[in-house]
């Protein structure tokens, strides 16, 4: 870009940066204040109060926000999915725990797009009825279907299951100590430790996680660096907070949970207490409602943290709260001048920062957002931002910062049989191994020139086995597809976010289906799927695992065999920590019903950190971005966002999202646009460096991104899923091609974070 577009761009963002949230104009309209329904509905919804419509208190499990909604139930279909009142990451003021049940159905709650639209996630066309074995070679699209009891028997005993040669079984890789691996995606507290319950009979069994789990864990692993060991996931405290700097971070975009953040933020912004800034290249809903865009060039953040470090540093001494030669080692001798100058935005800016965080010191909150951690020095990028708390006071549990920090969870997994000795650190799929399950996670869709190559290797990975509601583009290359039952069919024992100051727990149950109680024995709307949980159950039974199956002495049964002791270990930790409940049948049972337990509403989170006195600044300098990287002279950076009302992979296919937006454009600055000869709505190529990848999309112009700069979301191009025929039983299904629409930004990205392309008409 030529150095006049540059100035013109940093003089826009300015402008357009420096706006307040309900007083003033954003970059395209005037904003008034927020309505009052944003705290639910204006009035009572007749469907909640009809007779015959039930009324069934769950939690969310469409992003990993963990909101609590109410299904309403007629006739055993899901006909509504509503906010919870119970539950405090859905309502302002959620009801208390003693509430009767009829007299909280009158009572609205708030629900996000992508909630509202799980009906959909329940009653997919495209769903797995029955257990799925490949009759040709991986990926090939050809199945047959088979009883659970094949399905089971193969998977235990081996063979040659494919006439492929032979395969172990994994009765064999126990009895052997060989790998066997499970990769798990959005798994809950429940699941996950059902999870490790289930590995822990394998010696040789390792826990894997997918990329959105070990992006949140090198932010786990920033703040313990900054503020100790035990801290966990740092988030802002918004009741507290006096001044937000997010990097990278949209929490009115792509937060989780968007409903409870958008409150929070709003009431924070409409008292006039909250002071915000965004770093961010894209002009998102979050920078246009905040004080201060600062549109940086993607990678430079860490450059911009150790900018407003030094001038710091030089101008605002008095509000460092640690010795002065530590901010010093953290800048090795360098110049606010020379740290932003690749950031592409004004020297001034680093020092506006840093005496607003001068000002609000330890009521500040320094953010860093998946757009750093997944950036390929993420670790060090996030270091540096979290740094910004310690420098000026503010530590999580005091100020502007808070932690997640359920530490009677732990109390809770020592009354579960699980082997706490094996190594549970999160892992990804690096590694061979004899058999690998996987469930809810796409790790195909999410980096298809890493996955494909791992997966379609029979000798890397002899056995594949999903667990999957449909044929998703990780499911269409393993051997076995088992039929998992949707988050509406299930049990599970759910986190609140960070960002949900009273403490507590979410406790998913079924909205449909049938129950035995006197069995445990749960029927999904689709007889031959199963909760996951079910099917470790099964497969342990089959492979005579104690403690699993109905010939096991007070063993788990079924899915709510598990639970039925799971939950009451939660809430019998509760109590210990001081919580008003107890594992009473009474207590147990009515907690299910509402959906959870939550301390009251005001309760103040305790963070379990070191000392404020221990917590400390890394040692040594950080590496910076450089000015001088050689790139061609038309080469666009390109960058994914997520948008608030399309998140991938459980809801991305949800009709209801895909009319909203059926596609993604693909953003383009007006300027960019116009160099290229590129009008709105024109057909665009997109092309990687080295010419090997290609997408096509439509072009959107927009004076909302910085020049240079071109962005995608994600959630769209999906290839399985519906979106491509298969043959099951030797009948081809019909596809539906309006689910693929669009592309899929990570097609382009053989690296973490933003990629450099060009682009021409097409």
């Amino acid at each position: 870009m030529t150095d006049v577009t540059r100035r013109e761009f940093i003089r826009t963002a300015a402008l357009m940066g420096g706006v307040s949230l309900f007083a003033g104009c954003t970059l395209f309209h005037e904003s008034g204040p927020v309505p009052e329904y944003i705290k639910g509905a204006p009035g009572v919804d007749p469907i909640e109060t009809l007779p015959g419509i039930d009324n069934v208190y769950t939690v969310c499990a469409l992003c990993p926000g963990n909101c609590g909604i109410c299904c309403r139930v007629a006739q055993g279909s899901v006909v509504k999915i509503g906010g919870s009142p119970f539950n405090p990451v859905s309502v302002r003021s959620p009801l208390p725990f003693s509430t009767p049940l009829e007299d909280a159905a009158a009572v609205g709650a708030s629900v996000c797009a992508v909630g509202g639209s799980g009906i959909q996630t329940l009653y997919n066309p495209f769903r797995v009825a029955k257990p799925l074995k490949r009759v040709g070679p991986r990926g090939s699209r050809k199945w047959k279907a088979v009883t659970w009891s094949e399905a089971l028997g193969e998977i235990t005993k081996g063979g040659n299951l494919f006439g492929e040669g032979h395969v172990d079984g994994l009765e064999s890789i126990k009895d052997s100590g060989e790998r066997l691996s499970f990769l798990a995606g959005a798994a809950d507290w429940g699941s996950l430790n059902a999870i490790r319950m289930f590995l822990s009979a394998f010696p040789g069994a390792s826990l894997a996680r997918d990329k959105a789990h070990l992006t949140d864990q090198i932010g786990v692993m920033a703040a313990e660096t900054v503020f100790g060991r035990g801290t966990g996931i740092v988030d802002t405290d918004y009741a507290r907070v006096r001044l937000l700097l997010s990097f990278g971070d949209a929490p009115l975009d792509s937060g989780t949970p968007l409903v409870s953040l958008a409150r929070q933020i709003s009431d924070a912004r409409i008292s006039g207490r909250l002071r915000w800034a965004v770093v961010d290249p894209r002009l998102s809903t979050s920078a246009s409602k905040s004080d201060l865009w600062v549109p940086v060039v993607p990678g430079t953040d860490i450059n911009l943290a150790l900018a407003i470090m030094k001038a710091l540093l030089d101008n605002h001494a008095e509000a460092l709260r640690v010795p002065r030669n530590a901010v010093e080692s953290l800048i090795a001798g360098r110049t606010v001048e020379g740290l932003i100058e690749p950031c592409g935005i004004s020297s001034d800016i680093p020092l506006r920062l840093a005496g607003m965080l001068a000002q609000e010191a330890e009521r500040s909150a320094v953010i860093a957002g998946r757009g750093i951690l997944s950036q390929p020095n993420g670790l060090e990028a996030a270091t540096a931002i979290f740094s910004l708390n310690r420098i000026v006071g503010s530590a999580p549990g005091s100020g502007g910062l808070t932690a997640r920090n359920d530490e009677f969870l732990e109390q809770a997994e020592k009354r579960l049989p699980i082997d706490l000795s094996m190594d549970w650190s999160p892992k990804g799929l690096d590694d061979a191994a004899k058999a690998l399950i996987i469930w809810r996670t796409d790790p195909v869709y999410d980096a298809s020139y890493q996955a494909v190559p791992y997966l379609k290797d029979r000798t890397g990975v002899p056995l594949l086995i999903a667990i999957s509601t449909e044929i998703t583009e990780t499911a269409a290359l393993a051997d076995y597809i088992l039929p998992d039952t949707t988050y509406l069919e299930r049990w599970d024992i759910c986190e609140l976010p960070a960002s949900t100051t009273p403490p507590g727990i979410g406790l998913r149950s079924p909205a449909v289906g049938g129950f035995d109680r006197k069995t445990g024995r749960y029927f999904p709307i689709l007889p031959d799927t199963k909760p996951m949980e079910e099917i470790l159950i099964e497969t342990a039974s089959a492979l005579k695992i104690p403690g699993f199956g109905e010939e096991s002495p007070n063993g788990m049964r079924n899915a709510w065999g598990y639970y039925e002791k799971a939950v009451p270990a939660v809430l019998g930790a509760m109590r210990q920590a001081g919580f008003p409940v107890s594992d009473s049948e009474k207590d147990v049972a009515r907690a299910l019903a509402r959906g959870g337990f939550f301390g009251e509403p005001k309760a103040r989170r305790a963070v379990k950190t070191a000392p404020s006195e221990a917590f400390r600044l890394p040692e040594g300098s950080f590496a910076v971005y450089s000015a001088h990287e050689a790139a061609p002279e038309d080469a666009l950076i390109l960058m994914a966002y997520t948008l608030p009302f399309h998140r991938s992979p459980d809801s991305g296919l949800n009709q209801w999202l895909l009319e909203v937006l059926p596609e993604n454009p693909l953003l383009v600055n007006v300027g960019d646009a116009r160099r290229h000869g590129i009008g709105r709505g024109d057909k665009v190529t997109v092309t990687s460096l080295d010419g090997k990848t290609r997408l096509t999309c439509t072009a959107q112009l927009v004076p909302g991104i910085r020049p240079g700069v071109v962005a995608l979301a994600r959630g769209f191009g999906y290839r399985e899923s519906g979106v491509a025929p298969h043959t099951v039983n030797g009948v081809t299904t019909e596809p539906d091609v309006t689910r693929g629409a669009g592309v899929n930004p990570a097609d382009m990205a053989p690296l973490k974070g933003a990629v450099r392309v060009r682009i021409e008409k097409a």
